[in-house]
């Protein structure tokens, strides 16, 4: 019995210090990414090195993957950019459903002097977007994500979209569509307070509602890159008159919908100016389906100066909030 318990103990042992080995390069992996891959190469004034060194002596902390992940997650929170976040499997699975993610830049054992490429005690590797997403975490996420709410009124389909990183949300507003186009006067897209999300959801979400090269993102070392409509040609799923509700608290991949929706003539910008905060972020996966967000770049129109710093403005400026939805279908119902 005494030799089976010693046993025991050392393969307990064994597992604990290969699972310790995997959390350092995990981490490696994730604070390397931010040092080469961010679009600010100031980091927002903060000194990196000093955030990865603060954090690896964390490290000793975490007792399984969910841990670390927390872990990771909070380090990237440093950056107080409202888009850079590192995701869990499971979370990027329901949230990052049917979007693709670049694979790391770098091998493991570039990372760490006793790094192995792969390790039996790791969780295997499994894609980011399964057919069958799986159930939130138990620990909530930094930005909670609400289901977009549609309603049809007076002939006017109005969907609020309270983030783009969600798969449901074009969705939602693809059945909106489906559903009401024959009866419908006009669209109301609400994105007040949409903190923003994915270059993805924005391309299918303006593909909707119109088709091109709308977007170009500036990023670090490669300049611009032109981003197109999801679907890029064809027609779109309806051309009925829409206006687009907007305010200081919409950021990011909003704002780029918002921006392209009114430069192509194709909406109405209804409420006060955005928030002029448009980092574009760039998903990465890791080995086990766990995907780093990493804001790579900024969103900016195809032609002309970034919104970053300056935001979006609407046509109509409307400080109060109670009236915006009012001027909206005011707008729609006078359209012939």
């Amino acid at each position: 019995m005494r030799w089976w318990v010693m046993g025991l103990v050392l393969w307990g042992s064994l597992a604990l210090a290969q699972d310790t080995q995997a959390f350092a390069v995990r981490f490696e992996q994730a604070w390397r990414l931010v040092k080469e891959r961010y679009y600010d190469t100031s980091f927002k004034g903060l000194n990196w090195e000093a955030i990865g060194h603060a954090y690896r002596q964390r490290l000793g902390e975490v007792r399984d993957w969910d841990g670390l992940y927390r872990l990771l997650d909070e380090m990237y929170g440093e950056l107080r950019d409202d888009h850079s976040r590192v995701l869990s499997p499971a979370e990027a699975r329901r949230l990052l459903s049917g979007a693709q993610c670049l694979p790391l830049p770098f091998k493991d054992q570039d990372l760490l002097p006793n790094a192995t490429p792969s390790n039996p005690n790791t969780p295997s590797p499994r894609p980011a977007q399964p057919a069958n997403p799986v159930s939130p975490p138990s620990q909530p996420s930094r930005t909670p994500y609400v289901t977009p709410q549609v309603r049809f009124t007076d002939g006017v389909v109005i969907v609020r979209l309270n983030n783009l990183v969600d798969a449901v949300g074009p969705s939602a507003l693809q059945e909106a569509i489906r559903r009401y186009e024959a009866r419908a006067r006009g669209y109301v897209l609400d994105l007040r307070g949409n903190p923003g999300g994915l270059a993805l959801r924005m391309a299918e979400v303006a593909g909707i509602f119109m088709r091109g090269v709308p977007w170009r993102i500036v990023s670090r070392g490669l300049g611009g890159i032109p981003l197109p409509t999801t679907p890029f040609l064809g027609r779109p799923q309806t051309q009925k008159p829409l206006v687009v509700l907007i305010d200081g608290n919409v950021h990011s991949a909003a704002e780029g919908l918002a921006g392209a929706l009114k430069n192509a003539g194709r909406a109405y910008l209804i409420g006060t100016r955005s928030a002029g905060n448009t980092e574009a972020l760039t998903p990465y996966c890791f080995p086990d389906g766990g995907v780093a967000l990493v804001a790579g770049g900024v969103l900016a129109p195809f032609s002309g100066p970034t919104w970053e710093g300056r935001g979006v403005e609407p046509d109509l400026v409307e400080e109060n909030p109670d009236k915006q939805l009012e001027a909206a279908l005011r707008y729609i119902l006078h359209q012939r």
